[in-house]
């Protein structure tokens, strides 16, 4: 007892010092980038505290239903990823390696599991599901209720149609799912639901995300994709907050944004080469965005960056959540993920589109042979690179770069 009590106690203290430093270089950048990963981390540690109720949840569940009531997601892929870059690196792979698991699951989820039971992560009091984007979370968030006796709850989200919007009816059958565990949410925390307070601060971040979006597309805007995702998926954590709101509208200011700019913003010249990322990036490891930088190139935006950016009713924002569910871009048929790939390009005056087939994943490999048809079809440049996302680096990133220098050199 002695030893876990230790342990505890240096984690602890490790947990500190890390949001220490992040709150230090938060204050010298004053950038969107460094005030959300701030406010995300001083959010998370909260949940360390004793007797904090610990929302472990899928990466697409409404956020703005936690925040309503103050709460925190703990989604397992940000911790995983979050952790394995910092000097707690080595003890979640040493407790991975200690998981009787198969090692073609996904690291993320794999990551997640082994840091909860190193006890870098804290334990569930909920589990939060949504069948959208993959079965593999759902299977951790559904065992690891089952093995902590701890509810879950999972939001069924039909498949949307491969062309048009979702159903009505199929809307209103989300919204009644969203709306039933918002209520429990309240009846289990005991908390009074603040949500149009959250709904407000997610549209305040929304209108910011949209025209920030909308510049990209357009070509005027020209941001870094791996530090641009890395902002979109921390940000989901504090998404619904008025820190979330605060952060995302500092992007709207030259000063705010300046460490995710690249060059062709504000009228420079602009990349020789515009490049489409697919799916999840390397978190630690940035050999193939060092390389495509190094060719006159630059990944001027990213599947998961479509999200957020329509805007919810206050008078009723469950139908608007439930759409934004059922119509992820990542949701439904191959088909449909390649004919949204495809326009994105068009819109977007893409030279090439670059799917990261992260280790593990069946959702994002699974799609592959469609997307390759369908904008081979179309005349559109397409490479699969194969990689782990939580790789450091220099962990075999060689045929990958050799694959990635090819077709830059293609192109």
């Amino acid at each position: 007892m002695a030893n876990l009590t230790d342990d505890s106690l240096a984690a602890g203290m490790a947990r500190r010092a890390v949001a220490a430093r992040a709150r230090l270089a938060a204050f010298q950048a004053g950038t969107a980038r460094r005030y959300l990963e701030h406010a995300a981390l001083k959010a998370s540690l909260e949940l360390f505290e004793p007797g904090a109720f610990v929302p472990w949840v899928s990466y697409l569940f409404p956020p703005e239903i936690l925040a309503s009531y103050g709460l925190t997601p703990l989604i397992p892929e940000v911790g995983a990823a979050t952790l394995t870059g910092t000097e707690f690196q080595g003890d979640v792979e040493a407790a991975v390696n200690r998981l009787p698991l198969s090692r073609d699951l996904c690291s993320y989820h794999r990551a997640a599991l082994a840091s909860l039971e190193a006890k870098l992560l804290p334990r569930p009091s909920i589990c939060l599901g949504t069948t959208p984007l993959c079965l593999g979370k759902e299977c951790l968030l559904d065992g690891l209720a089952q093995q902590l006796d701890v509810p879950f709850r999972e939001i069924h989200v039909p498949l949307p149609p491969d062309d048009g919007p979702a159903d009505d009816d199929a809307v209103a059958a989300v919204a009644a799912q969203l709306r039933a565990v918002h209520e429990e949410l309240g009846r289990l925390t005991g908390r009074h639901s603040r949500l149009d307070r959250a709904i407000a601060y997610s549209n305040r971040a929304a209108c910011a995300w949209r025209t920030i979006v909308a510049r990209r597309l357009n070509g005027e805007l020209v941001l870094n994709g791996r530090q641009t995702f890395a902002f979109t998926f921390l940000g989901q954590i504090v998404w619904g907050t008025e820190a979330g709101a605060k952060g995302f509208e500092k992007l709207l200011s030259e000063r705010g944004r300046r460490d995710l700019l690249l060059p062709g913003s504000n009228g420079g010249r602009p990349p020789r080469l515009r490049l489409l990322w697919l799916h999840t990036v390397p978190h630690h490891d940035t050999t193939l965005f060092d390389l495509i930088a190094q060719r006159d190139a630059a990944v001027v935006f990213e599947e998961m960056g479509q999200v957020h950016v329509d805007l919810l009713d206050p008078a009723d924002p469950f139908p608007g959540l439930a759409r934004r569910l059922i119509e992820h871009p990542l949701w439904g048929s191959a088909t449909r993920r390649a004919r949204l790939v495809a326009a994105l390009v068009h819109h977007a005056r893409i030279d090439g589109v670059i799917h990261f087939n992260h280790w593990g994943c069946r959702h994002g490999a699974g799609t592959l042979p469609v997307l390759r048809d369908v904008l081979s079809r179309e005349g559109i440049p397409f490479l699969a690179l194969d990689g782990d996302a939580l790789d450091q680096p220099g962990a075999g990133r060689e045929k990958a770069a050799g694959q990635l220098e090819s077709f830059l050199e293609m192109l």
